[in-house]
């Protein structure tokens, strides 16, 4: 079995810890390395031997948008993963744009991290159902909230509509466009160029 290098580069030690344990786990994947800043992510890169670098969006010295190309010139070839606590889909747009092959969100399951980690076709690659056409005014305003960064709670009461219903209002997004997860959603809405409306009714 093929073993795959992995650096992990997040300024949150505790996280970049566990997922570093999580990747020592698996049988195919390694943990080379972790590094706290992109400072530190340059300076190990540029003697350390990876194939994948899972790389935090957010960290105080530019973050993932600023690692990227940096890593990327330095190792050419390896296979960047982004994770991000707030998605946005300007800064999804530009991470892919900057080389990176997968977006996740940083609170996805660690199997979902994993599979981003090992697989070559990029987190937000599959084919969209012909249904994401069919997405109602109302199920546009929730997307158009996700895309802002609000959570179903501060969603419902924008539009005044009750917590409950925004959550069946995402779940038919998703199920709409072909996903499982909220990120994925506002991302693969905006590759579509599916215009999102604001809130009211």
């Amino acid at each position: 079995m093929a073993m795959s290098a992995v650096f992990v580069v997040d300024d949150h030690r505790v996280f970049a810890e566990l997922l570093a344990m999580g990747i020592d786990a698996q049988p195919d994947l390694r943990c080379v390395g972790t590094a706290h800043s992109v400072t530190d992510a340059v300076d190990q890169a540029r003697c350390l031997e990876f194939d994948v670098a899972v790389v935090d969006l957010q960290m105080p010295d530019g973050g993932g948008l600023t690692a990227i190309p940096r890593l990327l010139e330095l190792r050419p070839g390896v296979r960047i993963v982004v994770l991000t606590a707030h998605p946005r889909p300007e800064l999804v747009r530009l991470a892919l744009q900057g080389g990176a092959e997968a977006v996740l969100a940083k609170d996805a399951p660690l199997a979902e991290i994993l599979a981003a980690v090992r697989s070559r076709s990029g987190g937000h690659g599959a084919p969209v159902p012909p249904a994401a056409a069919r997405l109602t005014p109302r199920e546009l305003q929730v997307l158009a909230g996700l895309g802002r960064g609000l959570d179903a709670t501060r969603i419902a009461a924008e539009l005044g509509i009750s917590v409950h219903t925004t959550r069946d209002h995402i779940r038919a997004v998703m199920a709409k466009l072909g996903v499982h997860t909220q990120l994925d959603a506002v991302v693969t809405a905006d590759r579509l160029g599916i215009v999102l409306v604001g809130g009211g009714c």
